[in-house]
């Protein structure tokens, strides 16, 4: 059974297993991407030419929406950080984090754990979150999209776990070499924890699928 194959029956079973209890969804696309091979850190940061969404899927649903030119518009930004080890030319490790902002400050931050693999001639990073937090730093109840929508940011039972995926296409061999200005695609999946475990894998299939 070929990758793509594998991936596609693992998060078959994933979607069945946990559809009922997804909580939120975000996605972004033309992350400006970099690595530093001295400190083996991989960043992925807003760039004039990003956009994306942070989608509320439980009620009262609602999207926070990013459209191309927010970066630097407002306290809106989206950041995340990965140390990488035991690279080989197969694979490397990488844990981190990410925090995504809103138009006036609050924050949705987790920790993630997964793996860079080659795959023709793109890299993908299949990880698990966990410590997902909503963050309502300014107490005003809402998630504010810096272009458009809202959501309440009130959520039981944090903090959350999930899963996420990032895609981009290798120029310099696999982590052969610093690059910067690289467009990452980034996909997340957020769970209620003990639901986590089923979403090992997902990633690989997130990254095929975007929503409108």
């Amino acid at each position: 059974m070929n990758r793509a194959t594998t991936i596609a029956a693992i998060a078959a079973a994933a979607l069945t297993a946990g559809a009922s209890a997804q909580i939120a969804t975000f996605t972004f696309s033309d992350l400006n991407g970099a690595f530093d091979s001295t400190t083996r850190e991989f960043t992925a940061n807003a760039s004039a030419d990003t956009s994306g969404d942070v989608t509320r899927l439980v009620s009262p649903a609602g999207s926070a929406q990013y459209q191309a030119g927010f970066a630097g518009m407002s306290s809106a930004d989206v950041s995340l950080s990965l140390t990488l080890s035991n690279i080989t030319a197969a694979s490397a490790d990488a844990v981190g984090s990410f925090t995504i902002t809103d138009d006036n400050g609050d924050t949705l931050t987790g920790d993630m754990n997964g793996q860079f693999t080659p795959f023709g001639f793109s890299i993908t990073y299949d990880g698990l979150l966990s410590n997902v937090m909503f963050n309502d730093v300014t107490s005003d109840g809402s998630f504010d999209g810096p272009s458009s929508g809202a959501f309440s940011n009130a959520f039981n039972g944090a903090p959350f776990d999930g899963a996420i995926v990032q895609l981009f296409f290798d120029f310099g061999g696999f982590f052969a070499n610093d690059f910067s200005d690289t467009p990452i695609l980034v996909d997340g999946l957020v769970v209620p924890a003990p639901a986590s475990l089923a979403l090992v894998g997902l990633g690989g299939l997130a990254a095929t699928r975007r929503r409108r």
